[in-house]
């Protein structure tokens, strides 16, 4: 049997689940346009927090193509269609970030000219953090990663498509100066996105933490369609433990590297005791936002941690599932805790205006991916690396 006799079976999401998916997010979406005219403060937050949710998760997916290529790794090949796929969350988080920008005064406590001239700190900082270069930046960020993940893209399912090896090369290329550009661009993009919503305080490894939770979520919602596409009996003759396990064992030590990110944030901060620093997770750590900080630990590391560690439990796809979905929760978690503070100083509020962005664009993401994944087969039958990506087949010449 040859891989190129393989069937590439087509996916075909059913009409009443697109239906329902894109009714969902159009609600959230009414919904967050509703919340920006009666609390724009609290909206625009939670929108804001949307936009890079989804944004990560596009990414996160061409990152995870990227690393495939530039490490010539073939065991991922089956699944690829899927990462893939995500690119249309990359394009609709920036979309929705982009018009975020539109609420910069009402996020962004340094764009109110007359504060940035009485405080010496902010107007310190004022060559870096000013409306026209940042809004600026963020623009130049998006086309940045749009264009390099649509080249890495465009070559991949060419190659899938034609086997030609002239694409895989191209895209070896494209993907190694993408995570090159990726890791100084995300870095950025989060200190300007989230870290300077609090302006006095800062931190040199903020960036690397927002690039590692941002890859764990993308790894994670790779695994759950992964998981959806066999249990739907689409990908039940190719998709085998040991891809299971791979991916397990990446959510694994990915998530263990946050929580190592995570603490070594906190520890700097705290015997640094710099006031500038500290003010930062002493509002995280009294009263209800105790109780959040401690369930994103929870969330993000522990359970995952303590469910993944036995070598068998990677391979359960059940007990995958509900993992996958414990971490995207844990993403949205870390976001809130992130991003929300400065809006709701007293105590976490998760309501209606919280939620209603994230019943925007989860929708939308399932929407967008399955719209995306039915333009083409489910399996790339022609790449090159298709036979190391099928275990259980026994090709001979």
């Amino acid at each position: 049997m040859n891989a190129e006799h393989l069937q590439s079976p087509r996916f075909t999401p059913s009409p009443q689940l697109m239906n329902n998916l894109r009714l969902l997010s159009i609600l959230g979406a009414v919904v967050t346009i509703i919340g920006i005219i009666f609390v724009p403060e609290r909206e625009w937050a939670s929108m804001l927090l949307a936009g890079i949710f989804l944004l990560g998760l596009g990414i996160a997916g061409v990152v995870f193509i990227a690393i495939q290529y530039v490490t010539n790794a073939g065991w991922s090949t089956v699944i690829r269609r899927i990462p893939e796929s995500m690119l249309s969350s990359l394009v609709a988080g920036a979309l929705i970030i982009l018009i975020a920008m539109a609420g910069i005064h009402h996020l962004y406590p340094w764009s109110d000219s007359s504060l940035m001239g009485s405080n010496p700190i902010l107007k310190a900082k004022e060559g870096w953090l000013n409306v026209p270069f940042f809004i600026g930046r963020t623009v130049a960020y998006i086309v940045i990663w749009l264009l390099l993940s649509t080249l890495i893209i465009k070559n991949s399912i060419r190659h899938g498509e034609e086997g030609e090896l002239r694409y895989r090369a191209k895209s070896k290329t494209a993907s190694a100066i993408f995570l090159v550009v990726f890791a100084l661009t995300f870095s950025l993009a989060s200190m300007d996105w989230i870290m300077s919503l609090e302006p006095h305080w800062y931190s040199t490894i903020f960036g690397v933490y927002n690039i590692i939770g941002a890859f764990v979520s993308g790894l994670t919602s790779i695994t759950l369609i992964a998981l959806i596409l066999k249990r739907k009996g689409y990908l039940t003759e190719y998709l085998t433990g040991e891809h299971f396990h791979n991916l397990g064992k990446l959510i694994f030590a990915f998530s263990t590297f946050w929580m190592y990110i995570w603490f070594s944030q906190y520890l700097l901060i705290w015997y640094s005791n710099i006031p500038e620093e500290v003010t930062y997770m002493v509002k995280r750590q009294h009263g209800s936002w105790l109780i959040f900080t401690i369930v994103n630990v929870l969330f993000n590391w522990v359970i995952p941690f303590f469910a993944l560690l036995p070598s068998w439990t990677k391979k359960h796809e059940g007990l995958l599932l509900r993992v996958c979905i414990i971490l995207l929760l844990g993403r949205w978690i870390d976001l809130f805790w992130m991003i929300l503070p400065p809006f709701l100083p007293d105590a976490p509020v998760v309501n209606i205006w919280e939620l209603a962005p994230m019943f925007c664009v989860i929708p939308g993401f399932f929407y967008l991916m399955f719209k995306s994944l039915a333009k083409r087969s489910i399996i790339p039958a022609k790449d090159t690396m298709l036979v190391e990506s099928l275990p259980l087949y026994h090709f001979h010449g």
